[in-house]
């Protein structure tokens, strides 16, 4: 008989040990796909930085000289400050990844404490880092400005191409 529970508690502590492998196994997933979701979020937000600074060159340096109509420089003028403050909230946005970063460094830190004082208790911890409502507010001003600001960029080419010209030429 003793040698059964021997076999028994052998059994049980190799189904433990077979236990936390899995979920160190699904915590390495989850961490991972966690990892690839920021980097697609931040590259993103990057690409829109870029592709907004690019667009501003592209519309300055194209741009009708002089514009011919009131309603087109009107158009064309809050194209440019859409675009910008595009890029100006989207490298605010951008800034969260800085931040992000120092939060899982922290929270990496807090469970290294957590498990040092007892390692029985704390050997799994997941925790989900939470977005400032400060960031998410960056973001939602980031996609507002950029839809904006390609809607008044249709409307200056409707009324550069449609409208009367103001300049009278001689």
């Amino acid at each position: 008989m003793p040698i059964n529970s021997y076999h028994h508690g052998y059994q049980t502590f190799k189904k433990i040990i077979m236990d936390k492998k899995y979920l160190k196994e699904l915590f390495d997933k989850f961490e991972e796909s966690q990892e690839k979701k920021d980097k697609a979020y931040f590259d993103y937000f990057k690409s829109i930085s870029t592709l907004s600074v690019a667009l501003i060159g592209l519309l300055i340096g194209l741009k009708a000289s002089p514009i011919p109509n009131q309603a087109s420089k009107i158009a064309f003028m809050i194209t440019i400050i859409l675009i910008g403050l595009c890029i100006l909230f989207s490298l605010a946005t951008r800034f969260y990844e800085v931040t992000a970063y120092k939060q899982g460094v922290q929270t990496r830190k807090n469970h290294i404490l957590q498990y040092i004082e007892n390692p029985d208790e704390n050997n799994l911890q997941i925790d989900q880092l939470g977005k400032s409502w400060f960031y998410k507010f960056f973001e939602i001003l980031t996609f507002s400005c950029l839809l904006l600001s390609i809607i008044t960029l249709i409307f200056y080419v409707y009324f550069l191409e449609f409208y009367p010209s103001e300049i009278i030429l001689n």
